[in-house]
């Protein structure tokens, strides 16, 4: 999820967060971005900074606060907390996939601001099992304009499915490589409409065993974009691509955004950030919660829900689970870890706001993280809950 209105994220970040998004050149942002914009092409015209210098005063190295051992045990004694690249406008979505022909792979993130997909080869740890210099290479332009893509995932396939917001639907890429030498080249659609109805703006999604698809459809854009109408209440849908249905399957929400599920997907989590509703706004009285929905034993609906965890300061926005059902969530002052029970274990805090984040690498203990400007990555003692899927 972005912060609304997307034109004016400059000065929320500054009035929410006391930070500004990377400095661009000739770049617009937000419906200057969209596809039928005069200047969407001039959106690609960003100074982004591989391997960017931290100065010390300024880094985030070792800020880890730790409530509990079992943090400690992931994070480690010397946790090292890397800074990757720099330069966009508000970065989302990330997803990871191997490569099936070396030890490295492709983490694939968005830039909401600049309506892009950017990809990052990633070359893996050195001898030592460190994140090095040579562990990742400059991010490239994937994906331009990218149907406001906001979150992304990996089908059993190995196939990546976005969110789209300003698409309003969910899209699958089935060329992946075709987007290296063409980045306007758009994805397939998987799903765009609930009963005849398009779906409002997709935020986040993530796939099930089966293969079924999770999504969260709130009203964001059409708060970010007068122009488009949302027409339907702002469900979580369950869409199963054998048959091409469309299921709702939790209603009530404000504004459902990520959504992950737990060890043997008996729980689905559901983020809800109806806190912030527009541009400079924050009701403290809405949610900014996490809800826990028990799984029906045929996998395809949900039981009522509970409240897992409240969060603050600011609100939850995207997250994913590591192989203990620990919960990793992007905050406003960096990243979040609650236990199983919901109990806030520590924190991995970041010099700025953190949106999403990602499990990756080749042994899937590679947290990568979203934050605001930048992609940071730091390795756990611990591995991402759902494997690694090798690119298709």
């Amino acid at each position: 999820m972005n912060l609304k209105t997307i034109a004016g994220l400059a000065a929320l970040s500054t009035l929410l967060f006391g930070c500004l998004p990377g400095k661009q050149t000739n770049a617009p942002v937000g419906v200057d971005c969209l596809p039928q914009s005069p200047v969407t092409k001039d959106c690609r015209n960003l100074q982004i900074v591989s391997h960017p210098f931290t100065p010390a005063s300024a880094s985030p190295q070792l800020p880890v606060q730790a409530y509990d051992p079992s943090f400690e045990a992931i994070i480690g004694l010397t946790p090292k907390l890397v800074h990757l690249a720099k330069g966009f406008g508000f970065t989302e979505g990330p997803v990871f996939l191997n490569d099936a022909k070396d030890s490295g792979g492709l983490l694939l993130f968005c830039d909401i601001v600049h309506n892009s997909v950017y990809a990052l080869k990633w070359n893996g740890l050195d001898k030592s099992g460190a994140i090095a210099a040579s562990s990742w290479e400059a991010p490239s332009l994937y994906r331009n304009p990218a149907g406001g893509v906001d979150g992304q995932t990996v089908n059993l396939q190995g196939l990546v499915l976005g969110a789209e917001k300003t698409g309003q639907r969910i899209s699958i890429t089935r060329g992946l490589r075709a987007n290296f030498s063409d980045v306007s080249r758009q994805a397939d659609t998987l799903v765009d409409n609930y009963k005849g109805v398009r779906l409002n703006g997709p935020d986040d999604l993530v796939v099930k065993s089966d293969g079924s698809v999770w999504f969260t459809d709130p009203s964001y854009g059409s708060l970010e974009f007068p122009g488009q109408k949302a027409k339907l209440p702002n469900n979580v849908y369950r869409y199963d691509p054998r048959s091409s249905q469309l299921s709702a399957v939790a209603l009530g929400l404000n504004q459902p955004n990520g959504i992950a599920f737990s060890p043997q997907e008996k729980t689905l989590y559901v983020i809800d950030s109806g806190a912030v509703q527009g541009d400079r706004t924050y009701f403290s009285y809405l949610p900014h919660t996490i809800y826990s929905y028990p799984v029906s034993e045929d996998g395809k609906t949900l039981g009522p829900r509970k409240t897992f965890a409240v969060i603050g300061p600011g609100f939850p926005d995207g997250m994913r689970l590591d192989e203990k059902g620990n919960v990793y969530v992007g905050t406003l002052d960096g990243v979040h870890v609650l236990n199983p029970a919901g109990k806030l274990i520590g924190k991995i805090m970041m010099p700025k706001q953190t949106a999403n984040l990602t499990f990756g690498g080749r042994d899937n203990n590679i947290l990568f993280i979203m934050s605001t400007d930048s992609v940071w990555a730091i390795r756990l003692n611990t591995r991402g809950l759902v494997p690694v899927r090798t690119m298709s």
